[in-house]
């Protein structure tokens, strides 16, 4: 049911996308990472949120939060066109240690049961924290997404793709969207790995200069490794703002996150690097693509 809400909005969409890219309008995109955390809610109201990612052009916005309830405002406040991930940061004190932390399962079996969420994510898998591939925990989830046969978001800062290969291998009903293309990944190696696992798909949130950077050189244009492995995936790729910030001071305590202010920001370095993909290319992976990989027939912009 969401899906044809989403895929009715989409449509509508694209007929006013199209006249207001003409007008100066931002072009429809479709953000598929999104946070709402509680030091984020704590100064910014859903609907303001939702009237942001409007003002920036989203036409599909997909949010995980933490604590996991929080994304449901969101949802609510953006109904049809914003999906809400389920979040294992019941205690966002315990970010680092989600996996340890009584209760997640049953917490995620019930929030799956209820039809109110979209998938599951964002889960940090990261080497050196944990969980371990194999940990009772993370496996729970994952067979939770094949039971309920929603996608899986999943963040795996590692330094070498064979990090992440042998969890896509082995569930290959999952399908993953692999939070920042692995983050600090090198294009060469982010190729590797969804060759290997075609159950993955790539998200290019964070890979700004304002965080893991990479994607793109001083200039702002595409670099030519990231623009080899695009066009070789076309269809693999999304984007996302990740409003966070500081980046790597998530969730500190004593003063709100402002990552929302970024949000504009964040939307027109994804569609500046755009420009230098073919247009077909750029489609797809601005809004086509997301709508595909979360259900949607159809398309705006």
């Amino acid at each position: 049911m969401a899906g044809v809400r989403l895929w009715a909005l989409a449509l509508a969409l694209s007929g006013a996308g199209a006249a207001g890219a003409e007008e100066g309008a931002p072009a429809p995109y479709a953000d598929v990472h999104v946070h709402y955390n509680w030091n984020q809610a704590e100064t910014l109201g859903p609907e303001e949120a939702v009237a942001r990612l409007r003002a920036a052009g989203a036409v599909l916005a997909v949010v995980a939060s933490s604590p996991p309830e929080l994304a449901l405002r969101l949802a609510e406040a953006g109904p049809g066109w914003v999906l809400a991930l389920w979040s294992p940061y019941i205690d966002p004190l315990r970010r680092h240690a989600w996996h340890r932390v009584p209760g997640v399962l049953e917490a995620a079996r019930a929030a799956l049961a209820s039809g109110r969420y979209a998938g599951i994510g964002e889960v940090h898998v990261v080497s050196g924290l944990g969980p371990r591939r194999d940990d009772p925990v993370l496996e729970g989830l994952l067979s939770l997404a094949v039971r309920h046969g929603v996608p899986f978001m999943i963040h795996t800062e590692a330094s070498d793709y064979r990090f992440f290969l042998p969890l896509c291998r082995k569930w290959k009903r999952v399908r993953f969207l692999w939070a920042h293309a692995g983050g600090i990944l090198p294009p060469e190696q982010v190729g590797r790995l969804l060759e290997a696992c075609p159950n993955v798909w790539a998200d290019l949130s964070a890979r700004g200069p304002w965080h893991y950077g990479g994607l793109t050189a001083p200039d702002g244009s595409l670099r030519p490794g990231w623009r080899r492995v695009l066009l070789r995936f076309p269809d693999r790729f999304m984007i996302g703002t990740d409003p966070v910030y500081p980046g790597y001071q998530a969730h500190h305590w004593d003063r709100p996150d402002t990552g929302w202010d970024l949000l504009g920001r964040l939307a027109r370095f994804h569609r500046g690097w755009l420009r230098d993909l073919p247009a077909e290319a750029a489609r797809r992976m601005r809004f086509v693509n997301a709508l595909a990989f979360f259900g949607v027939e159809g398309g705006a912009g």
